[in-house]
């Protein structure tokens, strides 16, 4: 079972547009460093779909070499794509590099039937004997998964589903089915928000994107919750919803890139048409000092 904090950990980019490895790696190991649980690698987050296959590849790779000095750390392989031709070859060179899963979200831009859906997770699972999660990101995807859909999607084997809207009704639908039958599927948490009431129903990780920039509080949130220290993690709980909060002014791929600019750490660029506000801008100044009242809050040094 995956447990713990893992990260939609972001891709890193120089200023004409060229995949930075070096500062991919940098900042796989600096959030490793800081207690995060593993990375779900070329999501939304990650620029996943502004990338190459070749490229997305290459992340994986570079996410293979780090965790060899971080043992025990998770790699989910995100390798959804506008194509099923893109995405089985992606879950091919992933399941050669030798992460621990694949996620993938359902092909993207046009409107698919279920069955259609259904088809591709199928063609997903035929070209790799890694665990396969689905991600339920309706969003992005223009496809919402139904219960019936997950039902279908454990018959032909999937190992779980990363899940971001959150709806509580059917999340903990899916989830209590799963238990009462004792099926083999993992639900996990697609943001860190809702974080400690699904941890008392039972799920055990989750994928937060505040571990891009502000790990520390997020392990500490974890252990404590892991703990059973209520009043820490509630405390904690609040602290992270209230940061989350603030900085959902803007994509959350740039909002990491100005968290660790205004934490004092080169974060490279996006790959245009993202764009960094200039350095300048008094918006980094603001979100310093949000950082600074939260790890003080929390009693972190920042």
């Amino acid at each position: 079972m995956i447990t713990g904090s893992l990260v939609p950990n972001i891709t890193i980019f120089d200023a004409d547009g060229g995949l930075d490895l070096e500062k991919t790696r940098w900042h796989m190991a600096w959030m490793f460093d800081r207690g995060v649980d593993g990375l779900f690698l070329t999501g939304s987050y990650g620029s996943g779909p502004l990338m190459t296959v070749e490229e997305r590849t290459a992340v994986f790779q570079a996410a293979r070499e780090v965790a060899q000095d971080y043992p025990g750390r998770t790699l989910i392989a995100h390798v959804g794509s506008i194509d099923t031709a893109s995405t089985v070859a992606l879950a091919q060179a992933a399941e050669r590099i030798g992460v621990d899963a694949i996620g993938a979200v359902p092909p993207f831009y046009y409107k698919h039937s279920e069955d259609l859906i259904l088809q591709f997770y199928q063609d997903i699972l035929q070209a790799t004997s890694l665990p396969v999660f689905a991600y339920n990101n309706p969003e992005t995807s223009r496809f919402s998964f139904t219960v019936n859909t997950v039902r279908k999607l454990q018959a032909m084997g999937l190992a779980g589903m990363k899940d971001s809207p959150l709806e509580v009704g059917f999340v903990s639908r899916v989830f209590y089915e799963t238990k009462v039958a004792k099926k083999d599927f993992q639900l996990i948490l697609g943001t860190s928000k809702g974080w400690l009431p699904y941890y008392y129903m039972g799920v055990r990780a989750m994928i937060g994107g505040m571990n891009n920039w502000a790990p520390e509080i997020m392990t500490e949130l974890v252990q404590a919750t892991q703990a059973g220290d209520q009043e820490k993690s509630e405390r904690l709980y609040l602290l992270m919803m209230d940061l989350s909060a603030k900085m959902h002014f803007t994509d959350s791929t740039i909002v990491s890139m100005m968290g660790l600019y205004a934490r004092g750490y080169d974060a490279g660029f996006p790959r245009k048409p993202m764009q960094l506000p200039p350095l300048d801008s008094p918006k980094y100044q603001e979100i310093r000092q949000w950082l600074e009242a939260g790890f003080a809050e929390a009693g972190l040094s920042l």
